[in-house]
């Protein structure tokens, strides 16, 4: 699986659209790690904010920015463009949409990825970058409430739960692409804020993504634990990746929270084949079988 993802070639830079039609599930916050992980790996990066109202991946490498600034420090940062500064706050959604397409075609000999965060709703402008997904991530949070945007469960133990509107309207989305230009994408659905103990609901949303995956065509990864220091990096710019010292999290800044934080996020990002895993940051690794704990 790695070495055809990785062979791109000519094709231009590898297009990653993290995607979900629910807000909360966490899309920004992993968009910027990936964002990271990219550019600590040496790779030239370049990166959309789709959503006009939130703008929350802005606001996360504005922080980053600022931080740098403040602290005299080297961070790495991304080419960045928020959708309102491409067509003004004033442009229409179809304008977004064509203004959208043109720009992204500029980039094509200047990056060697371009990471595009969508909004939590349907729209056409997020369908459109669904479209132009190499890979498409989606990260769901770990309840039933959050696992109808891509699956229907039924009420019944024997009713099997089916593609939700989200899935079809990907689906339609991959399969316009593959129509246009012939690609596929890689479609990567993974599990959020997990609890460490098992629980029967953990076991019901496991069952019925396996028993969807191969038929909706999505592939599942390594999920991320409820870890507060995801949200505690935020207003700094923070990722897990990045050196931390008292001046970002206390005491704790450099302890467990963060290095298990980074072997999951590494691990996801491993698993989505976007690097060879010796150029990730980090030398941690989680032996077989062991489980993560939360901090």
């Amino acid at each position: 699986m790695l070495s055809t993802q990785l062979a791109q070639g000519d094709l231009g830079p590898r297009v990653v659209v993290v995607g979900n039609h629910k807000g909360g599930s966490g899309k920004s916050t992993f968009a910027m790690h990936l964002i990271v992980a990219l550019l600590k790996a040496g790779r030239r990066v370049a990166s959309f904010d789709l959503d006009v109202q939130q703008q929350t991946l802005s606001r996360y490498i504005q922080n980053r920015d600022r931080w740098a600034q403040q602290n005299q420090l080297a961070l790495e940062l991304p080419h960045h463009t928020p959708i309102s500064d491409v067509g003004g706050e004033e442009a229409g959604a179809a304008d977004h949409v064509s203004l959208f397409t043109r720009y992204l075609g500029t980039l094509q000999d200047d990056y060697d990825f371009i990471v595009i965060d969508t909004p939590g709703n349907q729209s056409d402008l997020s369908l459109v970058a669904h479209g132009m997904a190499d890979a498409l991530v989606t990260p769901v949070n770990d309840s039933f409430v959050d696992l109808d945007v891509i699956v229907n469960i039924g009420a019944t133990v024997d009713a099997a739960p089916t593609p939700s509107r989200y899935a079809r309207a990907v689906a339609a989305a991959l399969e316009g692409r593959r129509a246009v230009c012939g690609r596929a994408t890689d479609w990567i659905v993974f599990r959020n804020r997990l609890a460490t103990l098992a629980s029967r609901n953990h076991k019901q949303i496991t069952a019925a993504l396996e028993w969807i995956a191969p038929e909706v065509g999505f592939r599942l990864a390594p999920g991320l634990s409820e870890r507060v220091i995801f949200r505690e990096l935020f207003p700094m710019g923070l990722t897990a990746f990045d050196q931390l010292d008292e001046r970002a999290l206390g005491t704790n800044g450099g302890g467990t929270s963060r290095v298990m934080a980074r072997v999951e996020v590494r691990s996801l990002v491993e698993e989505i084949g976007l690097l060879p895993p010796d150029t990730l940051p980090g030398e941690e690794r989680v032996p077989a079988g062991r489980a993560v704990p939360v901090s």
